[in-house]
């Protein structure tokens, strides 16, 4: 015999990646109107965003620095006297200056971003409202609301000012008419009282409202926010970066929902940043002036002082003409002079802005000690030149050195003297910022091309979630490779059955015969006779099973369900059990005995239809079938036979009756049925009882099977005894009704009970186009019917 291996009844790995595959498509394919769905909602929310967001646009402008300014050819002979003359300009650094509250303020100011006003608007319904209004034409109130805004109102403020207290809170102006209104705090407390055009004052506040179209308690909330709030506001809205590396090249951006109104925001900023600039570079030529202006008449003294020194050794000693050496000496120390010469020059600019002791100045007083230091070894090499002729060489380096530097200062006074007067500086706007058509954001072919992606993705997601925690297994295949259980058939769903269990959940009550003695089995095997004669009760048994104790079922009306087996007995249902029990046969071959328990997860899973229906084509078979109901607690399997469940399993068992009066007639020959009887107090200790296994062993010696209907697994302990005794138990699934956990804890419950688990049956399986579940949906291509002459021929 084939069983099943309970060792391990965890969910098995899925070690082919193709089956895995295939079984999320099946998945998604079985659920694909939820998928469908909620991709379709996915997306449709994705295009109603996109059609209704808010548009926002950037305008841009585009800005030169340049990142050096040179000096003249005289001024570069000197070397550098200042950063305004030619003195590298970061773009990091002026970034930073573009974004500055000196930079941005005045754009503040001239745009009044300070404070925002606006009307009082009901979501949704001011908008549609406004639809139908004209300007200057307030449409009336709806609803009563005349504190709302619905369109047509004309409202504008010039300036307000309010305490500090007041800054960052919103205030409300209410409309009183004639252009008249009250300005409120949040406590709802006058402040002041004033009308469109004139400036009104009162508690603090100063208030200029240069229009009021409104309705009478039309009400605009004001907020004047904090200066530094304002425009750290702005600053943070502004986008600065360089086009590419160490171009001078600066994007400025602005974005913003006006169109308009960020266009001359951002060009705003430009000119702001480019007169700042400007203002900057006119004030440092101003004060490189005044210095170079307070150095010329010490270099001109110095000047004519090294000229009169000359012309006197000239006159003294005539002409000279000098050496070869003597030209290097003179060409080296014009250049040591000219250097030291211009570092004094800009050690004295920096005494104006610096002390003595600042690290600037010191740098420059390490200079000059530097080239000194070089002179002077450079002077060494020449002190084998006559003492005459080195007089000569030192009087016309000392012109020549005082010449260059007093023209370099006049010219460079020249420079700057233009530069004062001019307003161009380093700092030019190559673009300036246009009103932009297309806005930046949303990106609506992004943004449903997201969502239908994001769509997709959830309802598979929904669709996989929904498979593994709401509508469960199934799929045999699926069961079969995650816990190694055999799957001995798929009972399709039957529709008749389906309206047999529909009427009987709307008929209040149906009446049944009652328990007659004229109904119970006259062909009662010898054996089981002798076996289960009536007894009295042991002393043990009646404090646990008196029959006080005992819960009596309702028998005179209980209702009866069909037994397709025999209503209709080509079924598509009763077709796919006749496939069970061709396994079965096979499947029981090896059993240690003939008893097979019926046992499932949860209530409603089928079981009794199962069993009844079952046991009954096993006994057209010819076989001779006992059909048990072990649920002592609310077995309905009497219900398939028509019969009451009272004098059934647990008066047997608890000796109040013998088999005669247990065992009932069933109309099919060969099948024996023993229904649950009354409902004890103690269903689990009555089958743990050593009179039931015995019992249950004699049954099995007596009748060629014996099929025990048990209560579900995970609600009480009762199936997991039967299920020891029994030689075989199958597990019934119901299709899409559990959870891999619940079917491996069944499976768990069942391995500790040491029962012989042979398979499983998934059971009311929903027949589907493509689906994977036997051949059912084909619906049985012939049925059976009778001519006139009483001949049978099947009919397609």
């Amino acid at each position: 015999m084939s069983t099943y291996d309970i060792e391990d009844i965890s969910p098995a790995r899925g070690g082919d990646e193709d089956e895995v595959m295939r079984d999320l498509v099946r998945m998604v394919v079985d659920q694909i109107w939820w998928v469908i769905g909620i991709a379709a909602l996915v997306l449709g929310a994705a295009i109603f965003y996109a059609q209704t967001a808010t548009r926002i646009y950037s305008a841009d402008a585009m800005l030169q620095i340049d990142p050096s300014q040179q000096g003249s050819a005289t001024a570069a002979a000197i070397g550098s006297l200042s950063s305004a003359g030619s003195g590298m300009i970061h773009t990091d650094a002026e970034i930073e200056i573009i974004k500055s509250r000196s930079v941005v303020e005045p754009v503040v100011e001239q745009f009044r971003l300070n404070f925002g006003a606006g009307p009082k608007m009901l979501p949704y319904l001011s908008r549609i409202s406004q639809l139908f209004a004209r300007p200057g034409h307030p449409m009336p109130a709806w609803f009563g609301m005349r504190s709302y805004a619905w369109g047509g109102e004309q409202f504008a403020v010039d300036s307000i000012t309010v305490p500090k207290a007041l800054e960052g809170v919103q205030l409300t102006l209410r409309a009183r008419g004639e252009s008249r209104f009250d300005l409120l705090d949040p406590a709802g407390r006058l402040l002041l009282s004033g009308k469109a055009g004139t400036q009104a004052e009162g508690n603090g506040v100063t208030i200029k409202v240069t229009q009021l179209v409104a309705r009478p308690d039309t009400e605009f909330f004001i907020t004047r926010a904090n200066q530094l709030d304002a425009v750290m506001g702005l600053v943070g809205g502004l986008q600065v970066m360089e086009r590419g590396h160490d171009t001078g090249i600066v994007q400025l951006s602005f974005m913003g929902t006006d169109p308009k109104a960020i266009t001359a925001i951002t060009n705003a900023v430009a000119q702001s940043y480019l007169a700042q600039r400007t203002t900057r570079a006119q004030e440092e030529a101003s004060k490189m002036l005044d210095f170079l202006n307070s150095e010329l008449p010490r270099l001109r003294q110095d000047l004519q002082r090294a000229e009169h020194a000359l012309s006197e050794y000239q006159a003294r000693a005539g002409t000279f003409q000098p050496t070869a050496e003597a030209s290097v000496y003179l060409q080296g120390g014009l250049d040591y002079e000219k250097q030291i010469a211009a570092l004094r020059i800009a050690r004295a600019q920096l005494l104006t802005r610096f002390t003595i002791d600042s690290p600037e100045v010191q740098q420059t007083d390490a200079q000059i000690a530097a080239l000194s230091a070089e002179r002077a070894r450079f002077e060494d090499h020449f002190k084998d030149l006559p003492g005459s002729e080195r007089e000569a060489v030192s009087l016309q380096r000392d012109a020549k050195v005082a010449n260059d530097i007093y023209v370099a200062l006049l010219n460079r006074t020249q420079e700057l003297s233009i530069q004062k007067a001019g307003t161009v500086g380093n700092v030019h706007i190559i673009d300036e910022a246009l009103v932009p058509t297309v806005p930046v954001a949303p990106k609506a072919g992004l943004i449903i091309s997201a969502g239908a992606l994001l769509g997709v993705l959830a309802g598979i997601a929904f669709a996989f979630c929904r498979h593994m925690f709401i509508t469960g297994i199934s799929d045999p295949e699926t069961i079969e490779r995650r816990f190694s259980l055999p799957i001995f058939g798929s009972i399709p769903l039957s529709a008749e059955q389906t309206r047999s269990d529909l009427k009987i959940a709307n008929s209040k009550q149906a009446a049944l015969p009652a328990p007659e003695r004229n109904g119970v089995m006259r062909a009662v095997p010898s054996g089981v006779a002798r076996l289960i004669r009536p007894r009295a009760a042991r002393p043990s048994e009646r404090g646990h099973m008196a029959q006080s104790d005992m819960v009596p079922v309702p028998a005179p009306h209980a209702p009866t369900r069909a037994l397709l087996a025999k209503t209709h007995p080509f079924d598509v249902s009763v077709e796919g059990l006749r496939g069970l029990r061709a396994t079965l046969q096979f499947g029981l071959v090896d059993t240690p005995n003939r008893i097979i328990a019926f046992t499932s997860p949860t209530p409603a899973d089928g079981k009794s239809f199962l069993c009844a229906n079952l046991a009954a084509l096993f006994a057209e078979s010819g076989k001779r079938v006992l059909l048990i109901d072990a649920d002592l607690r609310r077995g309905r399997l009497a219900q398939y036979f028509g019969r009451s469940p009272q004098g059934g399993l647990t008066e047997l068992l608890t000796g109040q009756v013998d088999f005669d009066i247990a065992a009932r007639a069933t109309g099919v020959s060969g099948l024996h049925f023993i229904a649950s009887g009354a409902y004890p107090p103690n269903p689990s200790e009555i089958l743990t009882s050593s009179r039931f296994t015995e019992m249950l062993r004699r049954f099995s010696e007596e009748f060629d099977l014996v099929i025990i209907d048990t209560p579900p697994l995970l609600a009480v302990a009762d199936s997991s005894i039967v299920a020891n005794i029994a030689g075989a138990t199958v597990l019934v699934i119901r299709a899409g009704a559990h959870t891999e956990r619940e079917i491996g804890a069944s499976l768990k419950k069942l391995q500790r009970a040491r029962a012989r688990v042979i398979g499983g049956v998934l059971n009311a399986v929903e027949l589907k186009r493509g689906a994977r579940y036997g051949h059912y949906d084909y619906a049985y291509a012939y049925t059976y019917t009778t001519d006139m002459s009483g001949s049978d021929y099947p009919k397609p």
